[in-house]
């Protein structure tokens, strides 16, 4: 019985191997929660972004509802802005340019469009913001990096955008 005390001097070396693989396993299991709970971070916060945006301009089409807020985004601001006796279309122009500045500011893209399945007699547009690989826009399932499928107007899959509705 004495031989065997003896012979026992420590911690053999596959005790210790076999508790640094288990450390390992947990490690790694910490770092990659830690690194989806960063990327859900983002997501929420440009969500929370593109809300803001969106809504901003929402309110601005209900304050000027006869303007065209379809048309293209200016790329530089329009005149309409120092201009006291400003048309529809102009202060619709106006809009688009000021959220889209705030847009481009937060890494965000904007599109209005009409939205998928309404009538004429009750249009509704579709104000989109899209954040990383996505467009601001409706398009066909069988094209990549859109928002909305074009037949179901549904989110695509692995879209990072929102959409409002705004009528």
């Amino acid at each position: 019985m004495k031989t065997t005390i003896k012979a026992q001097k420590g911690v053999g070396m596959m005790e210790v191997l076999v508790s640094m693989l288990i450390l390992s396993i947990a490690v790694l299991g910490f770092v990659a929660l830690q690194v989806r709970a960063t990327s859900a971070t983002d997501e929420a916060l440009s969500r929370s972004d593109a809300l803001i945006i969106l809504n901003g301009l929402a309110e601005r089409i209900r304050l000027n509802s006869n303007g065209d807020y379809k048309a293209v985004i200016p790329a530089t601001q329009p005149a309409c802005v120092s201009a006291r006796n400003c048309n529809e279309n102009n202060q619709a122009l106006a809009d688009l340019f000021e959220q889209k500045s705030i847009a481009d500011y937060k890494g965000i893209r904007l599109g209005v469009v009409d939205c998928v399945g309404t009538s004429a007699n009750q249009s509704r547009l579709c104000l989109i913001a899209a954040w990383d690989n996505t467009t601001a826009t409706i398009m066909a399932k069988n094209q990549k990096n859109r928002c909305l499928n074009s037949d179901d107007g549904r989110y695509a899959e692995d879209s990072h955008c929102l959409v409002l509705e705004a009528y």
